[in-house]
């Protein structure tokens, strides 16, 4: 996530207690971005780039936020 300029972070874990660091980044220099900005979900063995999802992602639950990452990722 280095390598983008990160507008807002939060932590949390999931029911199996993996850890998922959340960043909202700037993507504006991104290598093929359809978005000037991502949401990124990094755990230690997965990292999960959405391009499509809610403005207020920063203020949903821990609950809220794992299910908008697997309810998108099972449509994909």
């Amino acid at each position: 996530m280095s390598s983008s300029h990160t507008i807002h972070r939060r932590s949390l874990r999931d029911a199996a207690g993996t850890l998922w660091l959340i960043a909202e980044l700037d993507a504006r220099h991104v290598p093929g971005a359809i978005g000037s900005t991502c949401l990124v979900f990094d755990s230690q063995t997965v990292c999960r780039r959405y391009w499509h999802y809610p403005a207020d992602w920063i203020a949903l639950d821990d609950e809220g936020l794992l299910a908008f990452m697997y309810q998108t990722r099972e449509r994909n």
